[in-house]
């Protein structure tokens, strides 16, 4: 049995329709079994700018993180959590060295070593072999293979 999955609600997405790197707000989600909304459901974003939809599986979404409020033993790690540096808008939480070898999901930060740079992914192809769109800081937006 799958374990419920809540994906992140808001993310930057790089919008087919637009062309552009817009905000992606969630719209709905579908269970693929029609009731537990696991890591094999899909999920339907919309454009904040064009209103424009896409779907993605949960596989290739984030989690939302869990609040303290919501966790009686996160609260007890909090003096520890303190002495972490906390992220601005800009500052990405966590960046994961690009490797063509592993699997990763919208809004992970990722550093590549030939481009010397940070790059967010905002987009998905699918396809063979599985493609990232990211959109470093310097270079603009590139595809990068994934999963082979």
């Amino acid at each position: 049995m799958s374990s419920a999955f809540s994906p992140i609600e808001e993310f930057e997405l790089l919008c087919r329709y637009c062309g552009k790197i817009h905000p992606a707000q969630l719209d709905r989600s579908i269970a693929e079994n029609g009731r537990t909304v696991d890591r094999n459901s899909t999920f339907e974003y919309f454009c904040t700018k064009c209103q424009k939809t896409v779907c993605f599986k949960g596989n290739d979404l984030l989690e939302k993180p869990v609040s303290n409020s919501e966790s009686d033993s996160e609260e007890n790690n909090e003096d520890k959590n303190q002495n972490e540096e906390k992220p601005t808008d800009n500052t990405p939480v966590k960046i994961l060295d690009y490797s063509p070898k592993n699997h990763y999901h919208i809004g992970e930060w990722i550093k590549h070593k030939k481009f010397k740079e940070n790059g967010l992914i905002v987009g998905i192809d699918n396809g063979t072999p599985n493609k990232i769109i990211v959109n470093f800081e310097k270079s603009g937006i590139k595809k990068l293979i994934e999963d082979i």
